[in-house]
This record gives structure tokens, sequence and C-alpha cells, in this order.
């Protein structure tokens, strides 16, 4: 049978929208582009880069795999190896940020470890890029579903702890308890609670400012002396 004998006559195309959210999935985990995927279902675009946005954000690690199974072509010239060395590394970075976010519960601090500190920078130059409008599109979307990775540098440093401060003081005041990292019980715990952790291992490491040390002591005694095993014994 020769090729153009499965070619179909104009009128024999299905018409109308393909609406099925999964094959939509289907089609990007199988490295379709979100273009070619509305063209081929003849669907709205934004509604299926929203379709993949909720499912990277559901399962951060699906983005990053569709990557390095089908987005690394064969260099065809030295210029291209180059250009696709700094693409895989910059997809290896975020294979390590999606690891270290599942495991730690947050993005990383620059004081919190070596690895922390590597990623915390090179966060910080994706914004530096992103702030430039040079930031691929789906990369943007890749670093959207580990979390507020632009927002959490926006504004003064300084005005932002002390606001985080003061609903950590709202918070126990009216719960009587800490926050708790606990995303399938407390979801909306979980901004206060990583940064409270964040305090905590700051402290533990010798690395808290010895006026914001004051101000957590001032404001919300034992904040460091209550751990999570020990808020769930007093609550019982």
């Amino acid at each position: 049978m020769r090729f153009d004998e499965l070619i179909l006559a104009e009128h024999e195309y299905p018409h109308g929208v393909c609406e099925s959210r999964q094959e939509w999935l289907l089609f990007y985990s199988r490295g379709v582009s979100v273009e070619r995927i509305t063209a081929w279902c003849r669907a709205d675009t934004a509604m299926v880069r929203r379709t993949v946005r909720r499912e990277a954000a559901r399962n951060p690690g699906w983005f990053a795999r569709r990557w390095f199974v089908h987005d690394q072509p064969a260099p065809a010239n030295h210029q291209q190896r180059g250009r696709w060395s700094r693409d895989q590394v910059w997809w290896e970075h975020y294979t390590e940020l999606v690891a270290y976010v599942g495991a730690h519960g947050g993005l990383p601090a620059q004081n919190d470890s070596t690895v922390a500190r590597v990623l915390y920078r090179w966060i910080e130059n994706q914004r530096r890029v992103f702030d430039a409008g040079n930031l691929a599109a789906e990369k943007i979307v890749a670093l959207d579903t580990v979390g507020e990775w632009v927002g959490t540098r926006k504004g003064n440093p300084e005005e932002l702890w002390e606001r985080r401060l003061e609903e950590l003081r709202l918070f126990r005041a009216e719960r009587g308890r800490f926050p708790r990292h606990e995303k399938a019980r407390y979801p909306e715990e979980k901004i206060l609670a990583v940064w409270l952790g964040r305090q905590r291992t700051w402290h533990r490491k010798g690395r808290l400012r010895p006026d914001r040390l004051q101000r957590l002591n001032q404001v919300v005694p034992g904040w460091n002396e209550v751990v999570l095993g020990r808020a769930r014994s007093v609550e019982r």
C-alpha cells in the first residue's frame, strides 16, 4: 500500500473538537507540542495548555520525564551540540529542584545546605532570564509546578519576613499550635509551615540572624521548641 492511498479525501476527515483531555495528555507525554495538539484536535490552545499545567502540577516529575524521553534531538553540528547541551543541563537542574521540593516541602533557601545554595542560585538566574523575557514558555510551565518561584522574591525581603512572622503569630493565636506541613490534611498551612521550618533549620545551623531570633522569641515564644510529634500529643 502506497502512502498516498492512506490520505483521506477532505470531506472524509472527522469534524468537530476532540475534547478528550486524556488524549491531549497522551499526545503531550509522547512529545507532541501544545500547538500541534491544538491543530490535530481542533481544540482551544488555552484549554490544552491549562490541562497540561494541571497535570504537571499534580505530577511534577511528569513534565521532566517527557522532556528527557522526547525533546533531545541528535545534534547536527558543533553549535547545535552546545545549544542542546545547555538545555540538557537546564533540565537536569530542574529535575534536581523537583526532587528537592519533594523531599523538603518547599523551594531551596540560600543557607539551607550546599545543594540548596546551588539550586537557589539557579532559580535566581531563571528569575533574571524571566524578567528579561527570554525564558522559554515550556520552562516557565515547568517551574510553575514547583511553587511560587517568581513571587517568592517580589517586594522587600525584610517586609516579607515580618509579614510571615505576623501571619505565624495570628495562626498560633487562633489555633493554639504551629502550622504543619501535611499537604493531605492541612494544605492551606504549607507556606507558613515551610517558612517556620526554615527558621528552625537556620537556627539549628547557627545561621539565623540575631535580630530575627530575637523577634521570633518575642512574638511567638516556643517557636523552636514544638516539634511535630509533641504538637500532636498536646492536641490530643
